[in-house]
């Protein structure tokens, strides 16, 4: 089996893909985060799939291809990705802004590797899987905030040669049929880790500073350290990807003091910038919000 290739390969995408040859208007999306418009920032998300996939078995790599891209204006993306054989290429479709980047890259991936599946998960892409899987270049869609469970799953099913009719929360196809798997795993007790140790491992493993690098080409002067308290959402906001319109949590995913506490004192050893928790904690598990009455956007 492979030796130096990684199971999976995780790329993040920039949010406009051919950003570097032409000038664009980003409009007031661009000045959301701290980060230049193209979102060189990748999901949290990445650091948790790395974590619980190695745990188990399955060496995983980050790339984070629009910091690449933005700092090497030569770079040669096409080449690049040839250059790397996975058993799988994982790509994030998590805000919105991602939408032309994430396909791009996808479209990219599949030509030069037209065997090696193609897998999207995020917010976006939970929202949008039907729309997604109808595309020749992806493979598979997986759905909802927590992805880790479905994705081991579906690497084993990879790995065996067999289809995954049983991982939940994966759309799919099989021949010219689309199959989408009962929407069924949302933890509420989130087993997982976001473990920076494992990403300055995969830096000197792949001798790769930029495509590990978290919080794009301004590191690291705009950086902080992101942990998450709880994934998933009770309030039903028309505007927001991430509402329980798109994921449909009953409770949010909580995740232990103790292990939060672990991660920030793994930080602090290594890391003197801030750290940053995100998660409202506050909606409890009451399903408040869920009471709520509005039209869907």
């Amino acid at each position: 089996m492979r030796e130096k290739s990684p199971h999976l390969i995780l790329l993040h995408p920039p949010s406009l893909y051919d950003f570097r040859k032409r000038k664009t208007n980003f409009g007031l999306i661009g000045g959301t985060i701290a980060s230049s418009p193209i979102f060189e920032y990748f999901p949290i998300g990445f650091l948790s799939i790395m974590d619980f996939l190695e745990r188990n078995g399955f060496s995983v790599r980050i790339i984070n291809l629009a910091v690449k891209m933005k700092a090497n204006s030569k770079l040669d993306v096409e080449k690049f990705i040839r250059g790397l054989d996975p058993m799988a290429f994982g790509l994030d479709l998590h805000w919105l802004v991602h939408a032309q980047g994430s396909l791009e890259v996808a479209k990219i991936v599949k030509r030069v590797h037209p065997q090696t599946p193609v897998i999207l998960g995020g917010l976006s892409a939970s929202y949008y899987h039907l729309d997604l899987i109808r595309y020749p270049f992806v493979d598979y869609v997986l759905r909802g905030d927590s992805t880790e469970g479905p994705l081991l799953q579906l690497l084993r099913c990879m790995e065996s040669s067999k289809p995954p009719h049983q991982v939940p929360n994966l759309t799919w196809k099989e021949g010219d049929k689309i199959l989408t798997n009962p929407f069924s795993y949302l933890p509420e007790e989130l087993n997982i880790m976001v473990n920076y140790k494992g990403l300055l491992r995969s830096i000197f493993k792949y001798r790769d500073m930029r495509g590990n690098l978290p919080t794009g080409t301004r590191w690291p002067m705009k950086f902080a350290s992101t942990l998450i308290s709880c994934r998933g959402c009770l309030c039903r906001c028309l505007t927001c990807g991430g509402s329980n319109w798109a994921l449909g949590r009953k409770k949010i995913g909580r995740r232990s003091p103790q292990i939060i506490a672990k991660e920030m004192d793994i930080i602090s050893h290594f890391s003197p910038f801030d750290i940053v928790l995100y998660g409202d904690i506050r909606m409890g598990n009451s399903g408040g919000c869920l009471k709520q009455s509005g039209r869907r956007g």
